[in-house]
């Protein structure tokens, strides 16, 4: 190979031309991993490659080493992954360099280490006597695995020898206690990934199910069996051999990937951003099908290996935490015929069980839930789970005893998410409900769903059971109290469980799941009522978290027409709760106070609609006659008169200024505007309101395209726009209300940003000319892999209004775009709600041309050919 070739020449530099010895290193190192990357796409396995890799560098280590170093004094150890003898190719080279005294002189050190920089080496080295590496490694589990692969290279063996001799002490980290920080340092890794394997940009080495897991058995073996491969765990009968290709399979994949990774990053890269997704999958051979598309076949097969590793981990992990104990004397409390309690962890009383009693598939996570002290499932049960799965066919599915068991665990007052969750890690679940084996691993290619279908519906189950817990009342206070309504949670958990089960099929999920969820209900004997309303959920659960965000709430039209559509309010709670549940369990931010306020709101007007009691006002003149009652009554407690504001109200009659605010924002917004000496532009920041966004108040004469302006500024901002609303006065002024985010989805509260935004509006809306919009690189990186088509939709809503929908790309500067596209068609915009779904905009506006009627064909083609073009520039 081509760095055979160029050994020679390296030595030679380093020997009679050092100055040359770094370029020439440079040059060999080129060649060598392109060397590699033949070899890949030739077919060499990554096996074999890393292991390549890590001869190669060994000997360029031990030449420099020889080089520079005649003394005995030293020794230097390969550690890590470079100790294993893998080397991926930018992988860090690990190295430590032990020493037989304190070290005075570095410059030796100092020049070895220079030069590994210099040829493209990355390089994690530490420089240490015996008895400190000794001190340092009893301190800290880390530095003690790094030793446990410690590898001679070169120099002074006998210092080697005398590290490697540490092991062999009772005291340095004996068996069960390497074992306990092992756990606790995978248990600390795993929460800093939320305990999932299912990441939108998952970390193939640090996530749990991935790299890491699996090295963290190789680490616990050889501490324990001093073993020097996985494999060795079949020849003890450890692991069975099955158990081994399971996990041998899965380590080559997700070599394979981070290999793959470092090629195209040419750097180490352990993410598999978005970036890399799409090249990945094209290199595995993947191709986009009808159902599918490359990238999401690709992230199935991903999850289904990182599942693997999970599942394994547990129960080798847990059969290791059995060795440990075996020399002790077991606690054994027998819990039926069945089940036993071996130190507290739930175990079978003969391995024939699950082959006389079926049904005890089930039972046994009833067991678990009906007892909290239970720590876990013993690692002989678990496998006895997985290797019986075959006995849930059709005749097992029908069984009534089977029936009432499934549903009677999600009946239980405590551990159904911890139920379901093991059931589906075991494979239970996706055995009992061959539908649900469908969205195992399925991934959606887009920002807004985190996770993989089948570990969202797991979470929405998860948030639906917190709510009813009185501990967690606190994260969403209306959800709990709603709770105390709900006669039967397991409606919820069946509805949850089904409402995505359709996901990626021909058709749309919603009716697809509903059909799902009404033969499992009439299989189980639920009863007509709870059978129609868990029906309804699955069938509907999309709809309140579409009117609350894309409707216009102050229309009364709109909540009776909702209101009607619920029914009652029975159903009205069920849905809000799965809702929230199913929003919050798309990804960590998602969920904002901006929209808890509009699905509150929604919620509580829907209820005073569905409340015979409650006087509800059926038009939008009544209502608006309310609301200037109700205000007047709190102005009047604020000491204004009302020929204080007379003025400023009559001017505002013609608009829907009194229909769309609440009696509180009418009093407070005329207060305001009363109490400032008015100029020319008038400009106020609330930091926070109640509706969880900062909100921005423009009060200035009229000006066509001015929503243009003003989200051109707050985009060039990074602020995040979710709601406008603009009304004309009969004075020839403008009262502009816009409320806005960060791009964490929080509302403004630092003073030093808020008078930046104010300072920044008052510039440029003195200018008549739009400023260019801003460009987000973050965003750009992540939303530029997705093909999002525009979808433009008109409604006239009367003579004088019209409602747009844009469905389209969030791209950075899209308001901004929407607004120079209503400038150039010379459209007036009123009102605006503003939606984004992960990388997908959807956004409504009412608008008029510039005399106030409703868009007529000519120019609604015209706007939708402005916006198209916006939209691709």
């Amino acid at each position: 190979m081509s760095s055979q070739t160029d050994f020679p020449n390296f030595l030679s530099a380093l020997k009679h031309q050092p100055e040359m010895a770094a370029k020439t290193g440079r040059d060999m190192l080129k060649r060598f991993n392109q060397h590699q990357f033949d070899q890949y796409d030739q077919g060499t396995p990554v096996a074999e490659l890393v292991k390549e890799r890590a001869v190669f560098v060994d000997q360029i280590l031990k030449k420099i080493w020889q080089h520079l170093f005649d003394s005995t004094e030293f020794t230097l150890l390969a550690v890590g992954g470079y100790g294993r003898n893998e080397l991926h190719p930018y992988s860090d080279i690990d190295i430590l360099i032990l020493c037989a005294t304190p070290l005075n002189d570095h410059e030796a050190v100092s020049h070895f280490l220079t030069l590994l920089w210099d040829i493209g080496f990355e390089v994690g080295s530490a420089i240490r006597t015996l008895e400190e590496t000794i001190e340092a490694a009893q301190d800290d589990i880390t530095t003690a695995t790094n030793l446990l692969e410690a590898r001679w290279l070169t120099g002074n063996y006998m210092l080697f020898e005398q590290l490697h001799a540490l092991w062999k002490k009772v005291d340095f980290w004996p068996t069960e206690s390497f074992f306990h920080g092992k756990m606790a340092e995978q248990q600390a890794r795993h929460k800093r990934f939320h305990d999932t394997v299912y990441q939108l940009e998952p970390n193939i080495k640090e996530s749990p199910g991935g790299l890491r897991d699996i090295q963290t058995l190789f680490w616990v073996a050889k501490r324990h069996f001093n073993a020097t491969s996985i494999h060795q765990l079949v020849q003890k009968r450890f692991i069975t051999p099955e158990e081994f290709r399971e996990l041998d399979a899965a380590y080559k994949f997700l070599s394979r990937v981070r290999f793959l990774l470092h090629r195209l990053k040419k750097r180490r890269e352990d993410r598999l951003s978005f970036d890399n997704q799409q090249e990945v999958a094209e290199n595995f051979g993947y191709k986009n099908t009808p159902e599918k598309l490359a990238v999401e076949q690709f992230m199935n097969s991903y999850y289904r290996n990182l599942r693997s590793v999970v599942k394994l981990n547990e129960i080798l992990l847990q059969h290791f935490n059995e060795e440990l104990c075996s020399d002790q004397s077991p606690t054994i409390v027998n819990i039926n015929q069945r089940f036993q309690l071996i130190n507290q962890y739930l175990d079978i009383r003969s391995e024939q069980v699950f082959q006389y009693f079926p049904s005890a598939l089930l039972e046994i996570f009833i067991i678990l839930e009906n007892d909290p002290s239970i720590a876990g499932i013993r690692a002989r049960t678990i496998r006895l789970l997985r290797e019986n799965l075959h006995l849930i066919d059709d005749d097992f599915r029908r069984d009534p005893i089977n029936k009432a068991l499934f549903i009677e665990i999600l009946r239980q007052p405590r551990g159904i998410n911890a139920s379901l969750k093991r059931m589906h890690s075991y494979g239970l679940l996706d055995a009992y409900i061959p539908v649900f084996h469908k969205i195992a691993g399925l991934m959606q290619f887009n920002i807004f769903h985190a996770y993989t279908v089948d570990e969202h519906t797991l979470l929405v189950i998860r948030h639906l059971r917190r709510f009813f817990i009185k501990e967690y009342a606190f994260e969403f206070p209306t959800a709990h109290q709603i709770t105390k309504h709900i006669c039967k949670p397991e409606i919820l958990f069946l509805a949850a469980l089904f409402h995505d089960i359709a996901k990626g099929r021909n058709g749309a999920h919603e009716i697809l799941g509903a059909d799902d969820a009404y033969h499992f209900c009439l299989e189980h004997n639920l009863n007509d009522t709870d059978t129609k309303l868990i029906t309804w959920l699955v069938r509907y659960h999309l709809e309140f978290s579409s009117v609350a965000q894309r409707k216009d709430l102050s229309d009364p039209a709109v909540i009776q027409d909702f209101a009607h559509f619920v029914g009652t309010q029975n159903r009205l709670n069920y849905l809000y709760l799965l809702t929230v549940a199913d929003i919050c369990s798309t990804s960590d931010d998602v969920w904002n106070d901006w929209k808890n306020g509009l699905f509150l709101d929604l919620y509580n007007q829907t209820s005073n609609a569905l409340d015979k009691a409650m006087e509800i006002p059926k038009t939008k003149t009544k209502k608006a006659l309310l609301h200037q009652e109700k205000a007047r009554e709190l102005l009047a407690k604020n000491s204004l008169n009302v020929s204080d504001y007379q003025a400023l109200w009559n001017a505002l009659k013609k608009s829907a200024f009194f229909i769309r605010q609440t009696p509180t924002e009418i009093c407070r917004i005329t207060r305001e505007l009363y109490q400032r000496q008015l100029q020319d532009i008038n400009i106020t920041i609330t930091g926070k309101t109640q509706r969880g966004a900062s909100e921005l108040m423009i009060y200035m004469q009229n000006r066509d395209f001015l929503f243009g302006q003003i989200t051109q500024t707050l985009d060039n901002l990074d602020l995040n726009v979710v709601e406008a609303k603009v009304y004309s006065t009969t004075e020839n002024m403008t009262l502009v209300l816009v409320y806005f985010l960060n791009r964490e989805q929080e509302a403004i509260e630092d003073p030093t940003m808020i008078q930046i935004i104010h300072q920044k509006l008052e510039k440029n809306l003195m200018e008549s000319t739009p400023i260019p919009p801003s460009n987000n690189y973050r965003r750009a990186r992540q939303i530029k892999h997705f093909n999002t088509p525009t979808e433009i939709g008109y409604r006239d809503l009367a003579k004088n209004l019209t409602e747009i929908s844009i469905s389209t790309k969030d791209i950075s500067g899209l308001l901004s775009r929407i607004g120079l596209a209503f400038r150039k068609a010379e459209i007036r915009m009123h009102d605006a709600k503003i939606n984004t779904v992960g990388e997908k905009a959807e956004d409504t506006f009412i608008i008029s041309s510039l005399d106030n009627k409703a868009l007529n064909i000519e120019q609604k083609q015209q706007l939708k050919t402005y916006l198209e073009n916006e939209m691709i520039k």
